[in-house]
């Protein structure tokens, strides 16, 4: 009762599955099948019963699958299904279609028979090919889509060049008109030319913007790369900036106090600085701060451009770099620009090689970071000639936290000698040393073939700045001395010297 129970639930499992099963003998006769096989091959269960498999395959397969069917029986291992290996049978009506089939050696008494799962692989083959077409019109499409792209950003650089050149004339005889050379102008007209070249201005701004994006998209711009000092490049820009700044009294902060050595295109390395510094400033109410910070690590220097402004909602984060999207008002609660700085920067950050990202909350400021393939660089060295202990310690305190090595000296002899063998990026001096005087080491730094192109910078109670200055000194600074004007002169001086440090 046992076995007949078991080989029942075996009958019952083997007509519920939803493939078709054979069991086939080594001659290939078939032994065993279920329902589905019947359905699938159009035969009676009586007609397959000890039908050879053969039979089974179109004519142009069935000679050579006795031989296949040796050699599966010298090597019998469980072949599953989804190998992606499709087959095609033949049902009795002659039709042909394609199957997917498992093998798998089943032990009997005197040897092994096979088992086969066939599945119909038709609707399977279908799908792929209509996902092949599908496939195959996308690609058309994209193409399309491209070359589309290609003829606007092709027409906007055309019709930008084109209106560019009448603007220019718009605006410097706007100019003209404004200095009244040919005659004074009233209030009202005054106020026309005004508005005439304000938003002439504006217009060859949008045109600008236009032609550098039409330029990215049509892979048309070519990066000029070179090796410079981009904390000297941030310097300019932050200067630039400041009347802006200055106007809504935002107090703009530049950490970046030594060089950063960097490979970009210098014109596209300013412009993306512009650009957001700019932006930092419209969206920072009155009274504000921004500050720019800059780290370097495995290969790249990343910039960040802080701000305390109205902040971005995390739901507009990444709309910010699409084109002609502003997402929100500036302080003074309307929207300025055109909506492609950001994106223009995007592409830019990311055709050196960067990424650009950003951290907002709203009423609480934004933070921009990008970053950009950094130069081997060296921490600038500066020699401290200084005969007090004290003062020597308070200016390498200064110095060292903001990446500055430091060398000391405390005599002028030993300042002379560490200048000629060190050859630091710059040196600080004091004026009153005993012995010799910071007036003759200065002298004989000048003179010196391997030290008079080190910048000095003359540290000195005295009132003597145009003196100092006319023998030499890079910068006069007086006593007592603070931190954040001693920064400042080493760093302007150290940039204009970078450019053959790098």
């Amino acid at each position: 009762m046992a076995l007949i129970e078991a080989e029942n639930r075996f009958r019952e499992l083997l007509e519920a599955a939803p493939d078709a099963i054979i069991e086939v003998d080594l001659d290939g006769h078939i032994v065993l099948l279920n329902a589905v096989t019947e359905k699938l091959f159009g035969y009676s269960r009586e007609e397959l019963l000890g039908m050879n498999v053969d039979d089974l395959l179109p004519a142009h397969v069935s000679p050579r699958h006795a031989a296949h069917r040796a050699h599966y029986a010298g090597r019998p291992q469980t072949r599953p299904m989804g190998s992606g290996l499709i087959l095609r049978a033949k049902r009795k009506d002659g039709s042909e279609f394609p199957v997917e089939i498992s093998l798998s050696p089943v032990n009997v008494e005197g040897g092994f028979h096979i088992t086969a799962i066939i599945r119909d692989a038709t609707q399977r083959q279908l799908a792929e090919e209509r996902i092949r077409a599908a496939n195959q019109q996308l690609e058309l499409r994209n193409r399309e889509v491209e070359r589309a792209n290609r003829l606007k950003s092709e027409f906007l650089a055309s019709m930008s060049h084109e209106l560019r050149t009448p603007l220019h004339t718009i605006i410097g005889f706007t100019e003209l008109l404004a200095e009244e050379l040919e005659g004074p102008l009233n209030d009202r007209q005054k106020r026309f030319v005004t508005h005439v070249h304000q938003d002439s201005l504006h217009l060859l701004a949008l045109i600008n913007d236009i032609l550098d994006l039409s330029k990215i998209e049509a892979g048309r711009m070519e990066l000029r790369l070179e090796t410079f000092d981009g904390a000297a490049v941030l310097q300019e820009v932050v200067g630039a900036i400041r009347t802006l700044a200055d106007a809504k009294e935002i107090r703009v902060e530049n950490r970046v106090a030594w060089p950063v050595g960097i490979v970009a295109d210098r014109v596209r390395f300013r412009e993306i600085l512009n650009n957001l510094l700019s932006n930092a400033v419209k969206f920072t109410a009155e009274g504000g701060d921004i500050w720019i910070e800059v780290s370097v690590d495995g290969g790249m220097a990343s910039f960040s451009v802080s701000d305390t402004g109205i902040g971005i909602a995390p739901e507009d984060q990444q709309a910010v770099f699409e084109t002609f999207r502003q997402v929100g008002s500036t302080t003074r609660g309307v929207r300025e620009g055109t909506g492609l700085g950001l994106a223009i920067v995007k592409r830019l950050v990311e055709m050196h090689g960067g990424t650009i990202s950003i951290e907002s909350e709203l009423g609480r400021g934004s933070r921009f970071e990008f970053s950009i393939p950094s130069a081997p660089t060296r921490e600038p060295l500066i020699l401290i000639i200084e005969d007090e202990p004290s003062a020597r310690e308070l200016l390498a305190t200064y110095l060292q936290p903001s990446g500055y090595r430091t060398e000391t000296a405390g005599a002028a002899s030993e300042g002379l000698a560490k200048a000629r063998q060190l050859r630091p990026d710059l040196i600080t001096l004091d004026l009153l040393l005993p012995g010799r005087t910071g007036w003759q080491i200065l002298r004989d730094l000048q003179q010196m073939p391997e030290t008079r192109n080190i910048p000095v910078l003359v540290i000195s109670v005295l009132d003597e700045d145009k003196a100092a200055l006319k023998l030499g000194a890079a910068a006069y600074l007086r006593k007592p001395l603070k931190k954040e004007a001693l920064l400042r002169a080493v760093r302007e001086n150290l940039a204009r010297e970078s450019g053959s440090k790098i």
